[in-house]
């Protein structure tokens, strides 16, 4: 296997603009990535589905790439006996209509969200002598917990005795940080390798909206990415948004000439990539790894008139405020169908668990509900923007 992260992606028109994309090193970007993943040796047991089930921490590396912890996507399937082949699939190949609201636990959970931070969101008490380590473990079997509760709908049970659950305090750790992430069911788009932008062109939209692997940084030359200020409480600066997110406003320095937008992510391969092996779980990656991927998009916009934008405050003064919701679909000219109800609780076996195929009931909606979803969707699709200011 040889890394196939990263490459050139062709220059295409989107309405106006012109939207150029590039990663390096120069190679196909969009070749399918190839890796390994295995058990890393860590191991505890959870009450899953009503069984106590040993569950195993995954790592997963591409070839002469860095190894890195995963999360399985299936409680259905044995954990990887060795190390497992494994390509990259899009969500629709992957065949498992509810990553979009697994995704939202993994960008919401540990490790996307530092250890404190999620430690005081869930309401979580440490241990007194716990090291970082078992924290660390604790936090992302909470995480991993809530990504098959998504995925299968398979519930972790509460802490009981003469189980093999571990210590009491270090379990309720786990049950919190669960019953966080699952408190909402919510979901997020599908991450992406390269860096596209779109103009929606519905009324009230914004202008562009950016697809790409995950949190980007926004830079403009000769003009600004800004807010809408019937919206906002302001006209600010946008300087990162997510991917599926909205730029209400660009806007020129000098009319004139062309303006420049370029949305850069750190890495080119972030959690929620999917990777499909034969006889073995869906894994993604839980930290983002590769090479920085930019994409620029190009285009003529009227002159701004106003003071030089700045970015928001954050509550309590200091720092950029993060967005809360994502773009609307409706922003997308290409929709996705929605995630379909999860299935039905269940989960037999050791390692990694073993259960039946997942059942469940899709109930169609008639037309009436259909009528109002569209009113409600025209009534805040502008609202939902994913950037930071």
């Amino acid at each position: 296997m040889r890394n196939r992260l990263s490459g050139l992606i062709p220059a295409l028109l989107a309405g106006a603009g012109l939207v150029l994309g590039a990663a390096a090193p120069a190679m196909a970007a969009d070749e399918p990535l190839t890796a390994v993943a295995w058990p890393d040796g860590t191991s505890r047991t959870l009450l899953l589905g009503g069984t106590p089930t040993v569950v195993r921490g995954l790592q997963m590396a591409e070839t002469r790439g860095p190894s890195v912890p995963a999360f399985s996507l299936e409680f259905s399937r044995t954990a990887p006996a060795g190390s497992d082949d494994y390509a990259n699939v899009t969500w629709a190949e992957a065949g498992n209509n509810n990553l979009a609201y697994a995704q939202w636990v993994i960008e919401h959970g540990y490790p996307s969200v530092g250890r404190d931070q999620l430690v005081a969101a869930a309401g979580a008490k440490v241990p007194p002598r716990a090291s970082a380590a078992t924290v660390n473990q604790l936090l992302r079997l909470g995480t991993q917990a809530a990504i098959w509760k998504r995925t299968d709908n398979v519930t972790l049970g509460a802490w009981r005795a003469n189980a093999g659950l571990g210590a009491e305090n270090e379990y309720a750790v786990i049950k919190k940080v669960y019953d966080y992430l699952t408190r909402a069911r919510e979901a997020t788009g599908e991450p992406h390798r390269t860096v596209t932008f779109e103009e929606p062109g519905y009324v009230d939209a914004p202008e562009l909206v950016v697809n790409g692997p995950g949190r980007m940084a926004l830079t403009v030359e000769n003009g600004y990415a800004i807010t809408d200020s019937r919206y906002d409480g302001g006209t600010w600066l946008i300087t990162h948004v997510i991917n599926g997110g909205g730029v209400a406003f660009v806007r020129s320095i000098d009319p004139d000439r062309i303006t420049k937008v370029t949305a850069t992510a750190e890495h080119g391969v972030t959690p929620g990539l999917v990777f499909q092996a034969d006889d073995a779980p869906l894994v993604t990656p839980a930290r983002a790894y590769g090479d920085p991927v930019s994409g620029t998009f190009e285009k003529n916009y009227p002159k701004y008139n106003g003071p030089v934008p700045t970015p928001s405050p954050a509550p309590g003064g200091g720092g950029t405020t993060e967005p809360t919701a994502p773009a609307s679909p409706s922003a997308s000219p290409t929709k996705t169908a929605a995630p379909a109800p999860a299935p039905t609780d269940g989960g037999e076996g050791g390692g990694l668990p073993v259960t039946g195929a997942p059942t469940g009931a899709v109930l169609g909606g008639g037309a009436l509900l259909l009528a109002a979803g569209a009113v409600a969707v025209l009534l805040v699709r502008r609202r939902r923007l994913r950037f930071t200011a």
